[in-house]
């Protein structure tokens, strides 16, 4: 027993040593994740390009340095295959960076990869694992790192991605991204386009000098123009002195109501009438009438005194009557469908005069026609609920049919008269010579 505990002890102890060491270990780890380190997990060995990447994309760096970029570029390319691997690994650490610029220039980093280190590295980029990452860079990080992913991520699925089929991975998230309803454009993008599409952008110093004058001239003759007396009416002057007879005056009808916004404007309503006293310009006229004396325009006026009614308004009454004394006539409409075919299309020969009554007859059935289809879709539908209704009754009652004779009844066996047998009851067994005595018992209880 003692020996049990003693080492009952010594595994207690090694379990509580190993949760410690673990704890100190994920510590560790996160302390280096918050400062930004990089570490080695579980066996992950550094890569000969984890110095010149950091570099690339370090933190105090304020733009792409191209001369590291292209160098590592060569490098890759003199690698070959495991140069992809290595630069690629080295690539991931970066984008795996708290700080959103390191991750941009990672990925400034990568598309330069992508475009001049040929098909080796961009099928290490294509592999399933590496599109996750470019996933969820594209999806669930920061604002700006999502957009640039997502915008190269555009750029190679529509250019080298279309070309290689081994680049399908790409492809295939580019056209998951756009099904999500997912943006492919940055900031900088967008403004630069909606500044190309508005007309009234200025795109160079010339172009701003140039509208300035333009609008320095225009200014001006404005302020020359409103020095002179104007008026949007002609001057009513008078006659000269060589004209021997005035103009006569006429009457006019007015089509449309008129408001006067000024005090020499005169105002009127449709079908008043209107003398005109002065027609000589052509837009402005002057006239009078009941409610005075004034300036109106010409086009609201007709000379044609006699109220007519507008054509619109005349089709919708006889219209409105061929409705009302309308009925569904077959022999109406098969007339009218003979004297259409009659017709000739090119209009060479003129069209039958009974062909409008026919057509305004045939016109003033349609409302009925549609109640009556409306109708006979109601009688129908009702129809089929009730059919539907008997055959689910008759569908019952076969089932009910079946299963009553299917069902066997449990007869019950003909009861018979149950015979008891009766032994004679013994009073008393024969002595024995051994002068042991048995015990009377009845028949009825000995087992059968």
């Amino acid at each position: 027993l003692g020996v049990y505990s003693s080492f009952l002890e010594i595994d207690l102890f090694s379990h509580h040593y190993f949760l410690i060491l673990i704890t100190l270990f994920y510590r560790l780890y996160y302390t280096t994740c918050f400062l930004g380190l990089t570490m080695p997990i579980f066996g992950e060995t550094p890569s000969p390009y984890d110095e010149t990447v950091e570099k690339v994309t370090a933190e105090t760096c304020t733009t792409e340095n191209w001369t590291l970029i292209l160098d590592i570029c060569d490098r890759v390319i003199a690698d070959q295959n495991k140069g992809a691997k290595l630069c690629l690994l080295s690539v991931k650490k970066r984008l795996n960076h708290r700080d959103p610029h390191v991750v941009l220039l990672a990925l400034s980093l990568l598309d330069s990869l992508w475009s001049n280190c040929g098909i080796a590295f961009r099928r290490e980029v294509s592999s399933r694992e590496f599109s996750q990452e470019l996933s969820f860079k594209a999806t669930h990080s920061n604002r700006s790192v999502g957009e640039k992913t997502r915008s190269i991520i555009k750029k190679w699925s529509e250019n080298e991605c279309k070309q290689d089929a081994s680049l399908g991975l790409i492809e295939t998230l580019y056209k998951n991204l756009l099904a999500e309803g997912y943006s492919f454009e940055t900031d900088s993008l967008s403004k630069t386009s909606s500044a190309n599409s508005d007309p009234n952008a200025v795109r160079s110093a010339e172009e701003e000098e140039a509208l300035v004058l333009a609008i320095t001239k225009s200014l001006q003759e404005t302020s020359i123009r409103d020095d002179r007396v104007s008026s949007v009416y002609p001057p009513v002057t008078s006659a000269p002195a060589h004209s021997s007879t005035p103009k006569p005056e006429r009457d006019v009808r007015a089509l449309y109501d008129f408001e006067a916004a000024e005090d020499n404007e005169l105002t009127f309503s449709a079908g008043d009438i209107i003398t005109v006293t002065d027609d000589s310009d052509l837009n402005w006229w002057r006239g009078r009438s009941h409610r005075g004396e004034g300036l109106f325009p010409a086009s609201f006026v007709t000379s044609n005194l006699l109220p007519q009614e507008s054509e619109p308004l005349v089709k919708e009454k006889a219209l409105s009557l061929a409705v009302s004394v309308a009925r569904i006539d077959k022999s109406v409409l098969e007339e009218c469908l003979r004297v259409l075919e009659d017709c000739d299309p090119t209009g060479e020969r003129p069209d039958p005069p009974e062909l409008a009554d026919l057509e305004q007859r045939s016109l003033a059935q349609a409302p009925l026609i549609d109640a009556r289809l409306a109708e006979i879709d109601r009688q129908h539908n009702a129809l089929a609920q009730v059919d539907i209704a008997i055959r689910d009754v008759l569908s019952m009652y076969d089932r009910a049919v079946q299963q009553a004779q299917y069902q066997v009844p449990v007869q019950q066996p003909a009861t018979q008269p149950m015979f008891r047998y009766q032994a004679p009851e013994v009073t008393a067994l024969p002595t024995v010579s051994s002068g042991v005595q048995w015990a009377t018992a009845p028949a009825e209880n000995i087992p059968m």
